[in-house]
């Protein structure tokens, strides 16, 4: 989410200079260590921007702040946004407990010619207590679910929701409950024991409502449904029906009264295999009967071509991300192959190309190696440290050992210029206690008052500082810099579920399968994410930094984040599986993917060569997954050029080369030679981006040919490529010992310790893993 506040460019601090002394004294006085560096829990300057005090939590519940969720409007605002759970939608109003089933609607941008696809969450059935709400509340929340508690301790009726479950289940401190709809509630079916009844709504909705023994159920003229509660059990659930069925409602009806209580998502690398595996537990608590189990929705992420996927019921929803099967039980596991990131490629071999890369390499450093780094906020500062380090990798695999070095040491002083910032200084990172998060300043695009896009700028940060230490292990430890990095990984990618400074996964969703970009998720859309590539890049970033510094947990984490962003990438930006997109949306691919709808935009142009090019980069070594599908490829990149000629009528003149470098980088996955003609090296440098880093992306595929993600390896660090019959092979050691990585169409490559080894071959083997 990039969200253009005060312009691209950051807002200039107050000068930290004009501070008093006093001031000065006390704002080191508040600077935590962390290894050879520091953060502040105290601002500095005076005039930096910051969230924004999140609400109490029900039952005085401390704890950092889940920000970036699918239900984080819900700690800043007394009646939060509508919370998209899929598939059903809820929000507490003061006139009752809303819920909804959306609808999918073609929705068009009148200002051009697109369409995008919505599910709007609607006030269709409406729960309301005999008492009155005064506001709603966090309780618990769990990997997927949240407990949103509406009135006040004596009065409070608490509802939990959860992503996938057609449920809500609800409990009240008092008192009964009544249903209404915008429309007279048509019973259209009981259950024998009178239990509970199938309704239907407005929009031929269907709900499900289930009550406990011994309940009373009231209809009125008004078409209203009365529920009396018995003694005792001051409970019940709420349904969102895929259908007005009595079977249907039976089926629900027997896992209505296992109340989930608890949900977690795990997962767990296996190295050798070279895929991902991870596992979905409900846990529940059952207040009537004897089934334990309750109802599972599965987005298609979970099912397609999911090895480990258990027989699902005879019915499923549409809904925005797609079909939606049924599951019965309490988990599942999903499967997915790890397709492998490098560090960098090897140089150019063949002379004339070798020649012309030192040429691009004199002119992207002509003013030495600081003038690739910029100086701005953590986004554009991030951007910078992405040119620098592709450059240094360039130069380094060319054999320029001096060029390397040299950047290599403004990498270094840059991060640690923010690391262990001056007493004066305008950049530096600012521990914010009231949420729980680290926050760089000057911040963009929201980054500190809302808390936007920590994923997106600490990966490339991240990324840098595992270059540095595959090169100087030393400098990574902990003790060092690698202390500040910990708290970057930290602040986005913290794994324990109790952890007194951060939240877990800050931005990653565990059952959408993707990351959110909007910290405080104020839109009655839900929460967003644009650049799905920028969250990947992130993850690979783990991986690098992880392998660098010997940690396999966190190795773990970023190739299991990786690989599962991955997917739903491919599954909801892109649309690969012809499983999503509605007939009626047009386009190739979404621009944002929203809680409730995917779009053709972004945030700051309607240029149609930034809205597909925000999901492409930045391009570098772990961008392989984008070749997936290399006909999708030209087919994406011919709708921008068909779009582009539209956006020209319609908005005048723009260069036809902007972003040329992302959009060609992402063409030479499909097509290197046809990249290579089109590409203007005197043209549009985007700004993440150098001529030298184009020139070698373009020449290396060339080369290698298109990359083949069906053989997969028993290392984290590896790549494979294909041209006319010949595969090949690269891996890199990060360890101090050899290893020999072993393919799985039996192809091995033995690594020397901190190097990167290469092989060709021909393609006789079978790509399928053993």
């Amino acid at each position: 989410m990039r969200r253009l506040i005060g312009g691209r460019s950051s807002v200039r601090r107050i000068a930290a200079a004009m501070l008093t002394m006093a001031a000065l004294h006390a704002a080191h006085a508040a600077d935590v260590k962390a290894g050879a560096g520091h953060y502040t829990t105290h601002l500095r300057a005076g005039g930096e921007r910051e969230p924004p005090s999140p609400r109490p939590r029900a039952g005085g519940l401390v704890r950092p702040v889940a920000t970036n969720q699918w239900y984080s409007s819900l700690f800043f605002e007394r009646w939060p946004q509508p919370m998209y759970a899929q598939p059903g939608s809820y929000r507490p109003t003061s006139d009752g407990f809303h819920i909804d089933r959306p609808h999918k609607e073609v929705s068009f941008a009148a200002q051009r010619d697109e369409n995008d696809i919505v599910a709007m969450h609607r006030s269709v059935l409406t729960v309301v207590p005999d008492f009155p709400l005064t506001g709603a509340q966090a309780g618990k929340t769990s990997d997927w679910a949240v407990d949103v508690v509406t009135g006040d301790g004596t009065d409070a009726m608490t509802v939990t929701i959860a992503h996938g479950s057609p449920y809500s289940f609800h409990r009240l401190t008092r008192g009964d409950v009544s249903f209404r709809a915008d429309r007279p509630l048509e019973v259209f079916e009981r259950s024998a024991d009178g239990r509970s009844l199938g309704v239907v709504a407005a929009d031929g909705k269907a709900f499900g409502l289930f009550a406990p023994a011994g309940s009373r159920w009231q209809t009125n003229a008004e078409g209203r449904v009365r529920l009396s509660l018995p003694d005792g059990k001051r409970f019940f659930s709420v349904a969102v029906l895929p259908s007005r069925d009595a079977g249907v409602l039976a089926t629900f009806h027997r896992h209505a009264y296992a109340f989930i209580t608890d949900t977690r998502a795990e997962h767990a690398y296996d190295e050798k295999r070279g895929d991902v595996t991870t596992t979905f537990t409900v846990s529940t608590e059952v207040l009537e009967g004897n089934d334990t189990g309750t109802l599972l929705g599965l987005y298609p992420h979970h099912w397609h071509r999911n090895p480990l996927l258990p027989a699902t019921l005879p019915f499923q929803y549409d809904a925005i991300r797609g079909p939606m099967k049924v599951l019965a039980g309490t988990g599942f596991q999903t499967r997915r192959s790890y397709t492998g990131v490098m560090p960098f490629w090897p140089g150019l071999a063949e002379p004339a190309a070798a020649a012309q890369l030192t040429k691009f390499l004199d002119e992207d450093t002509r003013f030495g190696p600081e003038a690739l780094l910029g100086n701005r906020g953590t986004y554009w500062e991030g951007k910078g440290l992405n040119r620098a380090l592709q450059v240094m990798n360039i130069a380094e695999q060319q054999g320029d050992l001096k060029r390397r070095d040299a950047v290599l040491a403004a990498l270094k002083k840059r991060l640690e210029r923010w690391f262990k910032p001056e007493p004066n200084a305008e950049h530096y990172f600012h521990y914010n206690k009231k949420i729980g998060t680290l926050i760089g300043y000057p911040d963009e695009f929201g980054s500190a008052e809302e808390v936007n896009d920590h994923h997106f700028h600490y990966g490339m940060w991240i990324q840098a500082a595992a270059q540095i230490a595959l090169r100087d292990p030393a400098w990574a430890a902990r003790e060092r810099w690698g202390g500040m990095v910990e708290m970057l990984i930290a602040d986005i990618a913290t794994t324990e579920r109790n952890n007194a400074m951060f939240p877990r996964l800050r931005n990653f969703d565990p059952y959408e399968g993707h990351s959110w970009a909007a910290g405080l998720a104020q839109f009655y859309d839900g929460n967003n994410q644009e650049s799905s590539s920028e969250a990947i890049n992130t993850w690979a970033a783990l991986i690098l930094w992880a392998e660098a510094t010997g940690n396999k947990a966190l190795r773990d984490l970023g190739v299991s984040l990786y690989t599962t962003e991955v997917e739903a990438a491919n599954t909801y930006w892109f649309d690969l599986h012809g499983l999503v997109f509605d007939k009626d949306y047009r386009n190739t691919a979404a621009g944002i993917v929203w809680s409730n709808k995917y779009v053709h935009n972004t945030w700051w142009t309607t240029d149609p060569r930034e809205i597909h090019g925000i999901n492409f980069l930045p391009i570098t070594t772990a961008s392989l997954y984008l070749a997936r599908d290399p006909a999708y490829i030209k087919r994406n990149l011919a709708a921008m050029d068909e779009e582009f000629e539209g956006f020209l009528e319609r908005d005048g003149k723009a260069p036809r080369d902007i972003w040329q470098d992302i959009l060609l980088s992402t063409l030479a996955l499909a097509d290197p030679q046809a990249a290579i003609e089109q590409w203007n090296p005197a043209g549009f440098v985007e700004d993440g981006e150098t001529r030298t880093h184009t020139f070698h992306w373009l020449q290396s595929l060339a080369r290698f040919g298109r990359p083949n993600l069906d053989v997969t390896a028993d290392a984290p660090l590896y790549a494979v490529f294909e041209r006319d019959g010949t595969r090949t092979y690269l891996a890199y050691n990060a360890a101090s010992t050899p290893r020999k990585v072993s393919f799985s169409d039996g192809a091995a490559l033995v690594v020397g310790p901190r190097s990167l080894g290469m092989r060709s071959g021909p393609s006789s083997k079978p790509t399928a893993r053993p």
